[in-house]
């Protein structure tokens, strides 16, 4: 009876701290089945640029969890930031099958200066914007005057405690970084003092602007770091503030070891609970009752997966209070193999390139002219998953660190710590507001009425006025919310967005992110070294753009209407040619009845025995519902070419038409016709563009006198690992370097670079 009671009160003391681990661990699986991670990254044709280049670009959409290719969403929206996260180009990327490509032009317009190239999709506006894909690229206006080398600034010193907190009388390990103003890791001393000036530590870098040292803080005092960097005068920078009660998290590692937490309270004696996650995938979870305010977890580093693992402590009331990341190097990449036949060639003669990598590859491969502006990639595919995409900030040299054995990665996890979510999303469960864009581009609205109040129910239709008659139908939600699916629709149009009631008033949203990460640009200076690279680079520009084309192949547009094949198509030149279009209809249109009520005209379907159509059928001119037939019929029929009916009940969407009369124009211009609604330009995703490469294959193209200055001799977003690639050199001699990077069916990543050499007196 003893026993038993003593084990019912023990059950009673301890269930309610097992609820908790329980409960974490549920919230935290349930997140994951709902907020589905993906992860884009953006391979260009290059870094460095100037006004009037082009960037080109290849989209790979992943899944953050396995790295293989994610077919959730099919369109990416990339967008061009400056400084100050002014949009400076936007453009929406068709995705199929995760992966996607386009292009943007370099206005001569565009300052000087290092810019955010950024990427996401839908979906991934649910999440933080820091896991938007994010890439610094340098573009030179070489027609105005360009910034000239800055002299050093102060350096930026940031302090970093391991699990995040500085607890009085609690042996802290902090770390630190030291960034100049082009964000580069630099070299420096520094102190760490009290407010009576007392040196506590001294420290440096050991390895780009970074490092670490430990002290304990007393209570009542605050510290600062006294520093000296580039001979300047001394520089003060203050630590985080000291805590009087709190936790510290220590992690003790050495290579194939398994991990150690230490856990250390304030006089706390109540139970913690660890939980380690490798990208959202739950490796560990225990919990400990503190014992004279300490702990120790027992981590089996053969448990968790390659990448970067999350460690969090929870206390009793399971409020996360120490975190830190682990960076578990993988072992496993991607083999890209590139070999080109010759390594010199003359100019304007074919080069044959030969990929190898598994069959199931998805490819990118970008072949350029090397010159004193190119600063090379720090990062590539292979970095950006396994690192960067986890981590906050900017990592410099992240592809340094994936590749190297010897590097200190553990700096890297310590100064740039992050979690992908917070905690309280967790418990609460996640709000998702964006769904995926998983079929097509997704136009979002909202319809109110004269008072600006949302109005439900209402039925709206958009559309592109032209030749290609594509029509998209909505009906507006309890917040008045509508969205069209725009299928077929791409490139910059004008579109006309009309309620079906007259009273009504819609309009359109941004489908780009208004959000933005922590991140910020380096400094821009220009090194006057470089001026002749610049030139020449310059000059090359001009000379291509003057004599070829950017692009070539853009993707036809789709010519079907959406209502497919019609049941009676009239062509009217074919007919005596009537002065108003109302006799057009009653003498030679037998599927239309034409009505008039009190002055206002009224189109009925009739002639087809299974239809008894008591509503009238949906009338387009070009496209654009006609909701007032007595402005259709006023229009000249000499400005109408053909008409289509479709004398069956047809649906469409949440629409359903009783029968379809389609005018279309000879001009595509709704001949003349003002609609009523929203009329504005709106972009579809990016019309389909191809890397223009001319051919030299004759005597008679390798002798002509037209200038072939391209520095970007090859661009191929559609690659495999099986493949011979073809191209021409130019008229530049020099050294060319060839990047490829992809990823394998299986969630391989990797990339390989090669050079060769052009020689003007080369033999062909």
């Amino acid at each position: 009876m003893k026993l038993r009671l003593f084990i019912l009160l023990g059950m009673g003391l301890w269930a309610p701290q097992l609820l908790a681990q329980e409960s974490v661990r549920q919230a935290f699986d349930a997140y994951n089945r709902q907020a589905v991670q993906e992860k884009l990254y953006v391979h260009t044709d290059r870094s460095y640029y100037v006004v009037g280049e082009s960037v080109w670009f290849k989209v790979y959409a992943l899944n953050g969890q396995t790295h293989q290719s994610m077919d959730l969403s099919k369109v990416a929206y990339v967008e061009l930031l400056d400084l100050s996260h002014g949009v400076v180009l936007q453009s929406k990327v068709s995705l199929k099958k995760g992966s996607g490509n386009g292009m943007l032009v370099l206005p001569a317009t565009i300052q000087s200066g290092h810019y955010t190239l950024r990427a996401y999709t839908h979906w991934m506006k649910n999440f933080s914007p820091e896991l938007y894909f994010e890439k610094t690229i340098s573009i030179v206006n070489t027609f105005t005057k360009i910034p000239a080398e800055a002299g050093t600034s102060e350096l930026d010193l940031q302090f970093f405690p391991e699990g995040g907190h500085l607890v009085q009388n609690l042996k802290s390990t902090v770390a630190f970084r030291g960034i100049n103003e082009s964000g580069k890791g630099v070299h420096f001393s520094g102190a760490l003092v009290n407010e009576r000036n007392d040196t506590i530590v001294r420290f440096q870098p050991r390895q780009m602007g970074m490092g670490t040292f430990e002290f304990t803080p007393k209570a009542g005092e605050s510290y600062h770091a006294v520093l000296t960097y580039a001979g300047k005068n001394e520089q003060s920078v203050s630590l985080p503030a000291v805590q009087e009660k709190g936790y510290v998290l220590h992690v003790q590692h050495s290579q194939n070891q398994d991990l150690t937490l230490e856990v250390e309270s304030s006089g706390m004696e109540e139970s913690v609970y660890a939980l380690v996650h490798t990208r959202q995938s739950v490796k560990f979870s225990e919990r400990q009752r503190l014992q004279n305010g300490k702990a120790r977890f027992q981590v089996p580093l053969a448990q968790l997966d390659e990448g970067i693992s999350h460690i969090t402590l929870f206390n009793a009331q399971q409020q996360p209070v120490c975190e830190r990341l682990y960076f578990k190097r993988p072992k496993q990449k991607l083999a890209i193999q590139v070999q080109t036949d010759k390594p010199v060639y003359a100019t304007r003669q074919a080069v044959s390139l030969a990929l190898q990598a598994a069959d199931s590859s998805d490819l990118s491969v970008s072949v350029y002219r090397l010159d004193s502006l190119d600063q090379g990639e720090s990062e590539d595919v292979y970095s950006y998953l396994w690192l960067s995409s986890d981590l906050k900030g900017t990592v410099e040299s992240p592809a340094y660190y994936v590749n190297n054995p010897a590097a200190e990665t553990d700096l890297v996890m310590l100064t740039h710590g992050w979690s992908r979510f917070r905690w309280e999303t967790i418990v609460q469960g996640p709000q998702m507001k964006y769904v995926p864009e998983h079929e097509e581009h997704i136009v979002f609205g909202k319809v109110t009425d004269m008072n600006r109040n949302p109005v439900k129910g209402a039925a709206v239709f958009m559309n592109a006025p032209g030749r290609d008659l594509w029509l998209y139908p909505a009906i507006s939600d309890s917040a008045g919310r509508v969205f069209f699916e725009m299928r077929h629709f791409s490139g910059l149009n004008e579109v006309v967005v009309q309620p079906a009631d007259s009273l009504h008033q819609v309009e359109l949203e941004s489908s780009f992110s208004d959000q933005y990460s922590s991140r910020s640009l380096p400094g821009f200076a220009f090194n006057p070294k470089e001026q002749e690279s610049l030139l020449n680079r310059s000059i090359d520009m001009q000379v291509r753009n003057a004599y070829m084309p950017i692009y070539t192949n853009a993707v036809a547009s789709d010519t079907a209407y959406f209502y497919g094949k019609a049941d009676r198509t009239y062509y009217l030149d074919a007919y005596t040619r009537f002065p108003v279009l109302e006799e057009v209809m009653r003498e030679y249109v037998p599927e239309v009845d034409v009505r008039r009520s009190q002055g206002r005209f009224r189109f009925l379907m009739v002639g087809r025995t299974e239809y008894n159509f008591t509503t009238p059928p949906m009338v387009l001119l070009d496209g654009v519902p006609m909701f007032d037939l007595n402005k259709l019929l006023a229009i000249d029929p000499l400005k109408i070419k053909r008409l289509d009916i479709v004398n069956k009940r047809y649906v469409l969407g949440s629409a359903v038409f009783s029968g379809i009369v389609s005018f279309m124009s000879y001009k595509g211009d709704i001949a003349g016709y003002q609609p009523e609604g929203l009329v504005t330009s709106y972009e579809g995703v990016q019309a389909g563009r191809d890397f223009y490469s001319p051919r030299y294959d004759t005597p008679a193209q390798r002798e002509s006198r037209i200038a072939d200055f391209r520095s970007l001799l090859f661009w191929e977003p559609q690659a495999h690992g099986q493949q011979k690639l073809q191209f021409f050199t130019s008229d530049l001699s020099g050294h060319y370097r060839v990047v490829v990077q992809g990823i394998s069916q299986s969630g391989l990543s990797g990339s390989q670079t090669y050079t060769f050499e052009v020689k003007k007196n080369e033999v062909n």
